[in-house]
């Protein structure tokens, strides 16, 4: 039999082992693909065997995992053993095949050819979908078929982390690699890698680390926040809204509801989010403004409010439940928007309630943000505005001021436990 002089971490050992499925994760440089590709093109000169390698979208055969094959295929002399080809890689000696396709638009139907697959390598299998993955798993049904997952941990919501990551599953063989177990860890990676840890370490613990988003944190840092059980009995109320005007799977609306401390700390105290109608949201909205009496609602300009500023006002008049609207501009980049918000939280003065599960959902939203489109971040868009509105927000009024007002309540009706009366903003 032919010696493949092949090279890769020894924590790797178990890829040769009959798995179902062989799930290997973590940080950039741990020799995950490179791994794998020589691992399959050692398979494929020693038997039979028919590759498919997938991607969640594959614009073209150039921008799937056929490099890193081909770069192989010449830097372990193989070229004798395979034929490169525009769209498929074939041996020269036996049936071995490796195809390459993207999964976003397959069907049961047209995914039925890749029913004779040996192995499936599914790389950055992070952001393959959980469409995808209900489509391909039951198509590689070849007896002693196998499916290899590599990729760097994004969400914690992902199907390929939550499933064998989260969670056990038994037919699987699971590992984290990265830089530090791979010994051919390169020393331009090591330079960048130093860098990237004085400059951001919780964007370091994912890049390098492997660490989710949500766990590593990238603009917020999740040891940043704290969490109570009884918010303070003097806070200043405000709420944020980001508006959303689609009810079928466009952005959520979120509305967040949130307290100001005599000592300037931010409480979380109540939240909706939905995709739903104009109608249900603002109604949502009324809601939380006639059960918390905040101070001011801050919203974002643009095209959304215009659209909406007379129905909302409509509305606050028919349920007779009035609110100060402070709208502010959406000026710079969604990052730079959430500075404000950010800021406070490093400081430690934010806290999210204990127990609620819109509280969990607010801080994966949060520590997953990158401030690059394409993940939900509704939720950090309302931190956003709060951060922006903080300056015109006040703290609530220590105790002595308070007994203060009490005496000013006896003669006026301006001011109530909460400063200004909301009744008359």
């Amino acid at each position: 039999m032919r010696r493949i002089p092949i090279e890769y971490p020894a924590k790797l050992d178990p890829i040769w082992e009959p798995r179902r499925f062989k799930i290997i994760h973590g940080g950039r440089g741990g020799g995950k693909s490179h791994t794998v590709a020589q691992a399959l093109l050692a398979k494929g000169v020693a038997e039979s065997i028919r590759v498919l390698c997938v991607r969640e979208v594959q614009k073209s055969v150039e921008k799937s995992s056929k490099q890193v094959l081909v770069d192989y295929i010449n830097k372990l002399g193989l070229t004798d053993c395979y034929e490169v080809l525009k769209t498929e890689i074939r041996s020269k000696a036996n049936d071995t095949a490796f195809d390459f396709t993207g999964l976003r638009d397959q069907t049961a139907d047209s995914l039925k050819s890749a029913e004779g697959t040996d192995i499936c390598w599914a790389e950055e299998a992070h952001s393959i979908s959980t469409h995808s993955w209900n489509v391909l798993i039951p198509t590689i049904r070849k007896p002693g078929s196998e499916i290899w997952a590599t990729f760097n941990a994004t969400h914690e919501d992902d199907y390929v982390y939550d499933r064998f990551v989260a969670h056990t599953d038994p037919d699987a063989w699971v590992c984290r690699i990265n830089g530090a177990d791979n010994p051919w860890f390169p020393p331009e990676l090591t330079t960048e890698s130093a860098k990237l840890k004085n400059l951001n370490e919780g964007l370091w613990r994912h890049v390098y680390g492997g660490e989710c988003m949500t766990q590593a944190g990238v603009i917020f840092q999740r040891d940043w926040f704290r969490f109570y059980s009884l918010p303070p009995s003097r806070l200043n109320i405000y709420i944020a809204s980001d508006y959303g005007v689609t009810d079928d799977g466009g952005d959520h609306t979120e509305h967040g509801v949130w307290g100001l401390s005599p000592t300037g700390e931010l409480y979380a105290l109540d939240w909706w989010y939905g995709q739903a109608d104009p109608a249900e949201w603002i109604d949502q909205w009324i809601e939380l403004i006639a059960k918390h009496r905040p101070l001011a609602a801050f919203e974002e300009k643009g095209v959304i409010l215009r659209s909406l500023d007379s129905s909302i006002n409509k509305r606050m008049r028919e349920t007779q439940t009035f609110v100060r609207r402070v709208a502010l501009p959406s000026a710079s980049s969604k990052a730079e928007r959430a500075l404000g918000f950010a800021a406070r939280a490093s400081a430690g003065t934010v806290l999210l309630p204990e127990g609620k599960p819109w509280s969990i959902r607010l801080l994966n939203q949060l520590c997953a943000f990158t401030g690059e489109d394409g993940r939900a971040d509704d939720a950090v868009d309302v931190c956003s505005l709060i951060g922006r509105g903080l300056d015109q927000m006040a703290n609530a009024a220590p105790a002595e001021q308070r007994r203060r007002r009490s005496l000013i309540n006896d003669y006026s009706p301006e001011f109530d436990d909460y400063g200004p009366s909301w009744k008359t903003v």
